[in-house]
Parts: C-alpha cells; structure tokens; sequence
C-alpha cells in the first residue's frame, strides 16, 4: 500500500513538473494583433533577448507588429542603439502595402528620427535600403520579415518568409538607424514604449 501511496505521489509530481512546464512554455511568447513572437532567438548561435515587441503605424496606420531582439535588454532609444553584438528586427505585415511604400516609409522615419550629419553619412547605405524589396510589387497581409546585424561582418541582412531579399547592407552604423525606425524620438509615443519594456500594445 506504501508503494502505491508513493507511486501516486511521485504521478502526481510528474503531473505538476509537467504543467510548470506547458505554463513557462506558455508564457515563453508574446502575441501582439494574432502574431507571436518568442522571448529569445538564436540567431549566429548567440541567444538574444525579446527586447518588446508592439504595433507600428509606420504608413501612417496600423501597417506592422514589430519586436526587437537584443543581447540584453535596454529600456531607451540610446542602450538598445548603442548595444553590441548580434540584433534582429521581426516584424509582421498586418496589412497588405506595395513594397515601394513599406521602403519610403522606412526611409522617411529615417531621416526624420536621425540627425541630418548621421543620414548624410550613411547615405549609400539608406539608398540600398529602397532596393530591398524591388522585385517584389507588394508585401501581403502575413507576411513575415527579419532584420538581422552581424557585427563580424558588419553586415545587415533582410529576409522575407524566410528567403533573402535584396542586398546585405555594409555598415556598422546602419543598423542603429533602422532601430530608430520604430524606437526614434519622432516615433508614437506607445510603438516606442512598447519595444523599449512597455505593455506590446498600440
């Protein structure tokens, strides 16, 4: 009777083992308008951190659901910028725009969220930013596409759906640019906040 007893015990252990796990599992994600987006990712085999993770109205409406992945985590615009190591942007198209809007818009927020020397600087790098997706007319509704920096390289690289797109980007101080896309000065207060440790909401 004592190893039955025992045996219930050690079953009812294992059952609730298993269900801290599904929980820690279940909070490992953040969703944000139906999209997930995980609490790390590997990316050159370095573990990086979900930095936030929110809406972007970067057409001027609710056009993207965005996060950023850090080394480590930083609660404004100037620690997560100036952060060394492998980065990532990832973000969602939550509606359909053509590929030639989603580049301007890229670009516009660019040159109203940097100083006008540092723009200047890194100008070659920002044009090949409009050839990103020029053999694409429109990017869908769904669509899913990371940003990543190699530091080793220098080199900022774009996927779409998992497949890459355009031409690597040299430089090391272009990617710092991007990130001020959607964690600049003149970015919404609450797209800012989000990426930045805020609530991953709009």
């Amino acid at each position: 009777m004592r190893f039955i007893a025992s045996l219930a015990s050690l079953r009812g252990v294992a059952a609730a083992v298993a269900l801290v796990v599904v929980s820690a599992g279940a909070r490992a994600e953040v969703e944000v308008e139906g999209f997930k987006f995980a609490d790390t990712a590997t990316v050159q085999g370095q573990v990086l951190q979900l930095n936030g993770a929110g809406v972007s109205s970067i057409l001027s409406t609710k056009s993207t659901v965005v996060a950023i992945y850090l080394p480590k985590k930083h609660t404004t615009m100037d620690g997560a910028t100036s952060e060394k190591g492998v980065k990532r942007i990832h973000f969602f198209m939550i509606r359909e725009v053509s590929a030639r809007d989603l580049s301007n818009a890229m670009l516009d927020r660019i040159r109203q969220n940097v100083p006008t020397a540092e723009f200047s600087a890194n100008i070659v790098a920002t044009s090949q930013l409009g050839t990103v997706f020029g053999n694409r007319k429109r990017v869908n509704k769904g669509d899913e596409i990371v940003v990543d920096y190699f530091p080793a390289t220098k080199l900022t690289e774009f996927t779409l759906n998992g497949q890459r797109v355009g031409d690597a980007i040299q430089g090391e101080t272009f990617f710092p640019m991007l990130m001020k896309v959607w964690i600049g000065p003149k970015v919404r207060g609450s797209t800012r906040d989000a990426l930045l440790g805020g609530k991953a909401t709009d």
